[in-house]
């Protein structure tokens, strides 16, 4: 008897922003290992101080912390959540494919905040 595994039932065992395999189960749960979150964390800190009020920087704390912002094969460009799990949109820092972000009213959508947070971490998909 053969079992087949469906790679949805798996977690990720590769961390989401370096690609390097994981072995911890807090950074497989989390989806990073322990340098990428350290690395996420202060670049959220220094880019929510910069350019976001402290409102604007919670939900893409929340999408990063629930793995909702996934790499593409392009660099900077990933695949984002929406915030019921129901739609996923392309995101960059300097756009996205959700409704608020293809608005043009000039606001920043979360998606493209947590884009901006990944990518001050140095390492842009």
């Amino acid at each position: 008897m053969v079992v087949v595994r469906l790679a949805a039932e798996a977690p990720a065992t590769r961390c989401l922003r370096c690609r390097r395999g994981l072995t911890a189960a807090a950074s497989i749960s989390a989806g990073y290992g322990p340098g990428c979150r350290a690395r996420i964390r202060t670049a959220a800190l220094a880019t929510s101080s910069a350019e976001f009020t402290a409102a604007q920087v919670t939900r893409p704390r929340e999408l990063l912390a629930d793995g909702g912002l996934i790499p593409t094969s392009r660099a900077g460009v990933y695949q984002s959540v929406s915030s019921d799990g129901a739609a996923t949109y392309l995101t960059h820092r300097a756009g996205c494919t959700c409704p608020a972000g293809t608005r043009g009213n000039g606001r920043t959508c979360y998606h493209r905040a947590a884009a901006r947070i990944l990518g001050a971490t140095g390492k842009a998909a």
